[in-house]
């Protein structure tokens, strides 16, 4: 099967979002298909790689200097006074009408037989859209995000009635248009069964394999100590995932036991700002908190297998908030501080076993349960991981269950 696969976010970018499009055309093409990923380029248009198409971004919404800079704050502005006035409009604009304009030569390279388009940004759908109704070629959307559910851009949405309106008309399209829909979680999916009576299906992250093959390990941990290991970064895509809670909690367990002060290290892997740390700074003065800053990809994986303890917070408003290293973290097998609610971490923590919940809002409730983790061994070892609930989460799994879905979307449009 020959797949183009519509991907704003793809390496050389290093994002959350650009993970799941590259797993996806890395094991789509490991179970023999085809698979060309279109997408950006901040620097020239490539049509002719079999690979990766790229198209010219011109808003540079990277490397914004010099000139570069000025010409990005021109579109940004011309973008933002026609949202202002009403009429729906967007950074990634131009990038969609290049990518329209050279439709033709991307379709004839490719001559795909499905076409996946992952979201965000909403003009990947736009494109899909477009490429499945001038051609025929059958379309399937991929969600890492809902547009209307949860939204990611809720302040904007709720700020522009027209980005409503052209938002809801997108979905609306995109669903209608597709053979099928894809999610990362469950309540997005139960969303498009419910608001569209549609076919959608999850198809989760995963954790790959590969990435546990060969892993440095980092300098080894003091045994004398506990080490609590975070990896990533504290935001998410709208800016209010407050981690002070936990480190609250921290606070309250070495004022009651001093002896912890000693004891505990919460180790920060990851790009971190200065603004993130300086709420801490008393923290990391005691030695309590290291941060080791940003790592390569192997060497976080290196820390997640030395911890003690692997912490993950999300925000208890948003259901499908997860990230891909909540599968690293069960992969590791290692136990697993979630502080989270009412959220598919949350389950799936339960569904493998693999740790421990408790609300990321409750500084009392989160010490008194790290209190009973550190201090009690028997408590400590009583997770009994369920290794096949676990597999499920492997991206090889996951992939199995989308190529599944990509067959059918093909076998379906045949016979029509």
């Amino acid at each position: 099967m020959r797949i183009l696969l519509i991907a704003y976010y793809y390496p050389p970018l290093n994002t959350g979002g650009t993970a799941r499009p590259e797993k996806m055309a890395k094991y789509l093409q490991r179970f023999g298909h085809k698979v060309t990923v279109l997408t950006h380029s901040y620097t020239t248009t490539d049509l002719k790689n079999p690979d990766v198409i790229r198209i010219k971004d011109i808003s540079y919404n990277k490397n914004r200097k010099g000139f570069r800079a000025l010409i990005w704050l021109g579109l940004r502005l011309y973008s933002e006074l026609l949202t202002r006035r009403g009429r729906y409009h967007s950074i990634y604009h131009w990038w969609r009408k290049r990518v329209i304009k050279n439709s033709h030569q991307a379709i004839s390279t490719v001559k795909p037989d499905v076409i996946i388009a992952t979201y965000p940004p909403v003009e990947t759908l736009e494109i899909g859209i477009h490429f499945s109704q001038m051609y025929g070629i059958p379309l399937v959307c991929d969600f890492r995000d809902g547009i209307l559910f949860e939204p990611i851009e809720r302040s904007r949405m709720e700020t522009f009635p027209c980005v409503r309106r052209r938002y809801v008309e997108i979905e609306r399209e995109a669903v209608v248009t597709s053979r099928a829909v894809i999610t990362i979680a469950d309540p997005i999916t139960d969303y498009f069964k419910r608001t569209y009576c549609k076919r959608a299906v999850t198809i989760a992250k995963g954790f790959d394999p590969d990435d546990f093959q060969d892993v440095p390990v980092p300098a080894v941990f003091d045994p004398s100590k506990f080490h609590i290991v975070f990896t990533g970064r504290f935001g998410l895509a709208d800016g209010s995932n407050r981690v002070e809670f936990f480190f609250e909690a921290i606070r309250q367990m070495i004022q009651k036991e001093r002896d912890l002060q000693n004891r505990i290290r919460v180790h920060l892997v990851g790009d971190f700002l200065k603004s993130d740390l300086m709420p801490i700074k008393d923290l990391m003065d005691m030695g309590v908190v290291i941060c080791h800053g940003l790592v390569s990809h192997a060497e976080s994986i290196g820390f997640q297998q030395i911890a003690d303890l692997l912490l993950i917070i999300t925000l208890p408003d948003r259901t499908c908030s997860v990230s891909t290293k909540i599968f690293e973290y069960i992969c590791s097998k290692k136990p697993i501080l979630a502080l989270t609610h009412a959220t598919v971490l949350r389950e799936i923590i339960k569904k493998t076993q693999t740790g421990w919940i408790v609300h990321p809002h409750d500084p009392e409730a989160i010490a008194q349960l790290l209190y009973r983790i550190i201090s009690d061994s028997e408590f400590y070892n009583s997770r009994e991981p369920n290794l096949n609930a676990i597999d499920t989460y492997s991206i090889i799994f996951q992939i199995e269950k989308l190529v599944s879905v990509l067959n059918d979307v093909k076998g379906r449009y045949k016979n029509e």
